[in-house]
């Protein structure tokens, strides 16, 4: 059983039998990860399809980041994909994630600290689309790692914006090539 995996596990424990928790996807790089890409709470497909976050869940979000990811040349191993709540928050039956309240938000802090700490070494973190961010002032005092944001890859999102693709891809590209961000004086 590997750290993240124990996290999971405590979170479950401290939320309640209720609560939907999945884990990290086995398949990416994990605790040896570099980059953190923080999305709003588990979808529905999270919390059914193989009970693990991942890129290669069956929705438009995953494959959306998961082909955003590849064209910016971000390797699976470089990658831990998790979210700011870390729970599933949702209709009962699965059907339909709702919005995370700033309240969900505070209470997950404490276990977005406790990943970050098993992450020795993680050079970025992410914060995929606007619920995300809500935990950009929690995190900019709480560690010196470099924190970027992008919009969420749902496909609402693309629809209503459709460069937003495309943004994420360079997003994911300065994270990738870090002294290729331009300084302003």
């Amino acid at each position: 059983m590997s750290s993240l995996d124990d996290l999971v596990a405590s979170i479950r424990a401290a939320v309640g039998i209720k609560a939907i928790v999945p884990g990290f996807d086995p398949s990416n790089g994990n605790e040896s990860s570099k980059f953190l890409l923080l999305l709003e709470a588990p979808g529905p497909q999270a919390a059914s399809d193989k009970g693990i976050v991942s890129f290669d869940n069956n929705d438009p979000t995953a494959r959306n980041l998961r082909d955003q990811l590849a064209e910016a040349g971000i390797q699976r191993s470089e990658v831990v994909i998790w979210n700011v709540v870390p729970w599933y928050i949702g209709e009962e039956d699965q059907s339909k994630i709702r919005v995370a309240r700033s309240s969900d938000i505070k209470s997950a802090l404490q276990h977005l600290d406790e990943l970050i700490k098993l992450l020795p070494n993680l050079e970025c973190i992410v914060l995929v689309g606007a619920a995300a961010r809500k935990a950009h002032v929690h995190l900019s005092i709480t560690t010196n790692v470099r924190i970027l944001s992008c919009h969420h890859p749902s496909g609402r999102v693309r629809n209503s914006n459709p460069a937003s693709f495309s943004e994420n891809v360079l997003v994911f590209k300065a994270m990738k090539e870090r002294h290729s961000v331009t300084t302003y004086r």
